[in-house]
């Protein structure tokens, strides 16, 4: 029991630095196309944010999930046994929505309360962290045994 606990806070501190890293690549590329789309998309700030969202969350989908198959979700904890095309059609499918719900987010945040892009993508995407884990230890990089001893 105790190396279960160890080898999860391993895999969620892991998960944490992934995410960091990502996100890092996610709020430049983010911020960058905030500033340069206001003049292309003006009055038409949902838009503006759904689109640079969208490409900064896929540079930054590709930094994790390259990196969270590599290190977070290892076999030395529990395995990764789906196949990398398998997994990788979950992982866009979850992040798709984890997109979504971030655009909508930053999108209502700056309307109805009137906070800069800038400053509500941050506190969206922290909010959206945990789903988004939670999301690919259950059902992305699921472990087969793990699923075969819940049916047994």
């Amino acid at each position: 029991m105790n190396t279960q606990k160890n080898i999860s806070l391993g895999r969620f501190s892991r998960f944490a630095c992934s995410s960091l890293a990502s996100t890092v690549v996610d709020q430049l590329i983010a911020w960058t196309l905030f500033a340069a789309f206001r003049n292309a998309f003006v009055g038409a700030d949902f838009l503006r944010i759904l689109l640079s969202t969208i490409i900064a969350r896929c540079a930054s989908m590709a930094l994790n999930f390259t990196i969270n198959r590599r290190v977070v979700f290892t076999e030395e904890d529990e395995g990764i046994v789906r196949g990398k095309r398998e997994s990788m059609y979950r992982f866009v499918l979850l992040e798709v929505g984890i997109l979504c719900l971030s655009s909508l987010g930053v999108w209502a945040a700056h309307m109805s309360l009137g906070m800069p892009e800038w400053n509500a993508k941050p506190l969206v995407d922290l909010a959206l962290f945990f789903l988004n884990y939670t999301g690919q230890r259950k059902w992305v990089f699921i472990d087969r045994r793990a699923e075969q001893v819940a049916l047994a």
